[in-house]
């Protein structure tokens, strides 16, 4: 399902380029488990806007992305110690993310539940030269993503939204590689079978074909 690409996060402002910043993903996981000076920055400047266009993907319109987006590096940090192979800090990462993403996938429910609602509406007013039928088209997606299970729903995203490989979107959900498919290819035919019912989202879906990945 094709849809508009959005705007990546802005870097953060350094002083100066980190010392940190030409090392390989294990040498940086090793020094922010060390607390090094500026291995937060480095982190961020990686990944910030990975991270920030997977919950914003995750989550839709009016997801608070930015707070969970510094939630997510707040928790990296904790838990970074434990990291067993630093060479695995970008998936690592990402299934931060995806817990994140979930607890406030479980959060909006709940404030749904009490009728203390996310409406699913896009927030903002439409700006000047926007492709106002993609833009309706995001909305109604969002609408069916909102019918799916939590995890029906990251699993969706992460592997069509956000574009993650298989094995990458099984390792961030905390899945094995043939958990995933199975339920990846139920959720993309449920998911492709209510756009094509819908005359606007029809024109966005296409078939997927589902690669071995091992």
């Amino acid at each position: 399902m094709a849809l508009p690409s959005a705007a990546l996060v802005p870097r953060l402002t350094l002083v100066r380029p980190s010392p940190l910043a030409g090392l390989d993903d294990a040498g940086l996981a090793r020094a922010a488990a060390e607390g090094q000076p500026g291995a937060a920055g480095a982190v961020w400047d990686r990944y910030g806007a990975l991270v920030h266009g997977l919950l914003r993907r995750v989550l839709g319109p009016g997801g608070d992305v930015e707070d969970h987006a510094q939630e997510t590096f707040l928790q990296f940090f904790r838990e970074v110690k434990n990291l067993r192979d630093p060479a695995a800090l970008r998936p690592f990462l990402l299934g931060i993310a995806v817990r994140v993403a979930r607890s406030a996938l479980r959060r909006r429910r709940l404030r749904r539940w009490f009728s203390l609602t996310d409406s699913g509406a896009l927030p903002d007013e439409p700006a000047e030269g926007v492709d106002e039928g993609a833009r309706e088209a995001v909305a109604r997606l969002y609408a069916l993503l909102d019918r799916l299970d939590d995890r029906a729903r990251l699993l969706f995203v992460l592997r069509h939204v956000e574009g993650l490989e298989l094995a990458e979107t099984a390792q961030a959900s905390g899945m094995s590689l043939a958990t995933a498919k199975r339920h990846l290819a139920k959720v993309t035919a449920r998911v492709h079978a209510m756009a094509e019912r819908d005359p606007l989202l029809a024109a966005y879906v296409e078939p997927v074909e589902e690669a071995s990945d091992g």
